[in-house]
């Protein structure tokens, strides 16, 4: 999700991104978020999922708002 067609050089945006998994082991949700164009007003995560997302349709949504984003 990004407002860059609108705003090329400070842009805003939040990434999902699957990161997979090694044989057997959990797979990994990273999160990006970016303010301004810049990661330095931004924040990275990664998350170990406790389940397989492959395996059924899942659904996810984002909250974003000028009081937070969840």
């Amino acid at each position: 999700m990004s407002n860059a067609d609108a705003y090329p050089h400070n842009h805003d945006e939040i990434d999902f991104e699957f990161l997979g998994h090694v044989k057997r082991k959990e797979w990994v949700l990273q999160t990006n978020i970016y303010g301004n164009g810049s990661v330095g007003e931004g924040k990275e995560e990664r998350f170990h999922l406790w389940f397989d997302p492959s395996q059924q349709f899942h659904q996810y949504s984002i909250l974003w708002n000028d009081h937070h984003i969840v």
